[in-house]
């Protein structure tokens, strides 16, 4: 049975206390600052023993949304392989009212209304990811850390749509512009790193993260150890893109970094090297191309070239069907030329 009792308790907060016992269940005790919202609680307690079942929510109601993020922020994030991309995603959520909310108090009504005000100043995608972390985090808060709570709220509610896969490819001439602007940035390496983008379909982070020691030209291949899915594979070199390779190995470095040279582009940071590349799309009159597009182009012409669907998955590591058609588009010339 519940007991309330007034305590000595400067904080006017605390000055009411409810205890609930009962054989079989675990003893719940919690402070408030009335009498009523005591025996309140004490009642909403006794009715779930009632139903054969004890739950303590005072976690759930004591976590915020924020308090959440940042612990899983600090232990969880780092991690993982996407720990930046993560932590930047987390960050951004934690500046939204949202995180005021209680774990417990977070409602479907209170997830929709942030989903609508979030699509009013992101794309689809963006909002969409943002309230998927929101969902990883609450499931291990749930999973891990004893929160209880009967469901997790987003979960319950729809997701925003994914963007448009976009089609962005180059066009005739492209090409030949967009290496000419390249060459002549003060980016050493950029020429390189575009010409092997598009030859071998790899993801910029798989390309950052190249070790000499995983690059055989001779044999024309690279290893990669870290992917995006986790699962390591070997990736075909075109002559082209050995060519590129090996051309890297004659980039004196140290007239630009002081960092580790153990790869072809390991001493250039994505930022940098999203920067330099936006500088010369821009003069080579191309502002809409973005350089993941290159991976796009590169999955692309590898089905123009014949390779069958499984062939194509095996290079660009690509899981499901699905997620290969997002990132290739084939020509109309080359469909046409199918067709004539």
């Amino acid at each position: 049975m519940a007991t309330i009792t007034k305590r000595d308790e400067q904080r006017a907060e605390r000055r009411w206390q409810a205890r609930v016992r009962r054989s079989g269940f675990p003893a719940q005790t919690r402070s408030f600052p009335t009498k009523t919202e005591a025996e309140a609680w004490a009642r909403d307690v006794e009715a779930e023993y009632d139903k054969g079942h004890a739950i303590d929510q005072r976690d759930a109601r004591e976590m915020s949304l924020g308090n959440a993020l940042r612990r899983y922020l600090a232990e969880v994030t780092p991690l993982h392989k996407g720990a930046k991309t993560e932590g930047y995603r987390i960050r951004q959520l934690l500046h939204h009212p949202i995180c005021a909310y209680s774990l417990a108090n977070l409602t479907r009504n209170a997830l929709t209304e942030y989903r609508e005000q979030r699509l009013q100043a992101v794309s689809g995608s963006t909002a969409r990811k943002e309230m998927q972390v929101m969902a990883l985090v609450i499931d291990h808060a749930r999973r891990d850390w004893g929160v209880y709570l009967a469901e997790n709220p987003v979960r319950m509610v729809r997701l925003p749509k994914e963007n448009a896969a976009r089609e962005r490819r180059l066009r005739p001439g492209e090409e030949a512009v967009l290496l000419t602007e390249c060459r002549a940035a003060r980016a050493p390496y950029l020429e390189h790193a575009v010409i092997v983008a598009i030859e071998t379909a790899m993801r910029q982070s798989e390309m950052l993260a190249l070790t000499w020691d995983r690059i055989d030209l001779e044999k024309r291949v690279v290893r990669l150890a870290a992917t995006k899915n986790g699962e390591p594979r070997p990736v075909p070199l075109t002559r082209r893109a050995v060519a590129a390779l090996a051309a890297m190995k004659l980039v004196r470095v140290y007239e630009w970094t002081k960092h580790n040279t153990d790869g072809p582009f390991r001493w250039v940071g994505a930022t940098v090297i999203r920067h330099a590349f936006m500088r010369a799309r821009d003069k080579a009159g191309m502002p809409d191309l973005r350089f993941h597009d290159l991976r796009h182009e590169a999955t692309s012409r590898l089905f123009e070239k014949g390779l069958n669907t499984m062939e194509v998955a095996s290079i660009t590591g690509h899981k499901t069907l699905s997620m290969l058609r997002r990132y290739s588009h084939l020509s109309m010339d080359h469909l046409l030329s199918k067709l004539d």
